[in-house]
């Protein structure tokens, strides 16, 4: 947006710089490879699903899966995001409809957290409890091969779990999942308590994966990033917008500031303006949103040096409460930001 360019750029830099810091280390040892089983041309579709607890989360909706597409879940917290993940992912059944699956179709799903894990096994058998030997277009790998190419070298492979950082045991549920090789990727909000070294190998990974992937996340560069689908839960309505991210936003600007058709009666201009106490939150808003979001990088990078579940859980929780505030206090930075470029056309 026009009133953030600045401060946006300001943290695009701080974000390459630190990306750049890390890449060395990275690239060094990480070789990413294929490892997707073959999906046929039959995938999901889903048929009029709906789903609802106390009270309606979204309407009837049907969507054929298209092959290798990328899609984008929006929506306000408590509107059905994750619980469509789940019914996709078969561990929820739909209150309406049904879901069609094409034969070749195996899924893996991402969840938030570390799942359950334990804390006394060690990495290597963590691993090879999914799969010893893993085929892939490259050839066969060892899942002692597949923990090198992760990141975790032979003494971190022979570690217990519970001395994993927690960014560590992120990237670990994410080879695990990887090792089942999955042609659907479901992934719930994938980027939480991602170090910078994860998150670059599962973006390198999405790159090159041969398959569906379709996630909930409140991380806008990285659904600009991997998206060309979104799914919009506004009002228990699903809607299907083309395109990533920042069209999404372009059009969601223009449609807001777009006139309204003139009807034949004449009528007094209504000049839409900020109210004083209307500015003064903007402005407000414009400096507390950054610094929130600093907050929320500094509980990101504690997470990456702590353990034990207690601080894990502490630290989580806080994040938690971070990303509700900063998503809270962002939909009213937009509908008032909205309101001033109206007041200047």
């Amino acid at each position: 947006m026009q009133a953030r360019t600045t401060k946006n750029k300001g943290r695009l830099q701080r974000y390459e710089d630190l990306s750049q810091q890390a890449d060395l280390p990275v690239q060094q040892n990480l070789e990413i490879i294929d490892m997707a089983s073959r999906l046929g041309n039959k995938t999901i579709t889903l048929h009029h699903v709906s789903h609802s607890f106390e009270q309606l989360l979204f309407e009837p909706f049907d969507y054929p899966f298209k092959r290798n597409e990328r899609v984008g879940i929006l929506g306000m917290n408590g509107s059905g995001k994750s619980t469509l993940l789940n019914i996709i992912a078969g561990e929820l059944q739909p209150i309406q409809g049904y879901i069609e699956y094409g034969e070749t179709i195996r899924m893996g799903y991402f969840k938030q957290g570390h799942e359950d894990m334990n804390p006394q096994q060690k990495v290597i058998d963590y691993i090879q409890d999914v799969a010893r030997y893993l085929k892939t277009r490259q050839g066969e790998f060892s899942a002692k091969q597949m923990c090198e190419k992760f990141l975790f070298d032979t003494n971190m492979q022979y570690t217990p779990i519970e001395r994993l950082s927690g960014g560590e045991k992120r990237r670990l549920y994410l080879l695990k999942i990887l090792m089942s090789a999955p042609n659907v990727l479901l992934l719930d909000e994938p980027t939480n308590d991602l170090d910078i070294t994860t998150l670059q190998i599962l973006e390198d990974y999405l790159d090159s994966f041969q398959g569906i992937v379709i996630t909930v996340s409140h991380d806008r560069y990285f659904l600009d990033r991997l998206c060309d689908t979104l799914f919009v839960f506004n009002n228990h309505h699903i809607t299907v917008h083309n395109g990533g991210y920042s069209d999404y936003m372009l059009m969601t600007s223009q449609t807001t500031s777009k006139p309204k058709k003139e009807s034949n009666k004449p009528k007094k201009e209504r000049i839409i303006k900020l109210t004083y106490h209307e500015k003064k939150e903007l402005e407000m808003l414009e400096e507390s949103i950054p610094t929130l979001e600093k907050q929320l990088a500094d509980i990101d990078e504690q997470l990456n040096h702590v353990s034990d579940f207690a601080s894990i859980q502490e630290l989580s929780n806080q994040r938690e409460q971070l990303e509700n505030e900063i998503e809270t206090k962002s939909t009213r930075w937009l509908t008032l930001l909205e309101k001033q470029e109206q007041s200047r056309s």
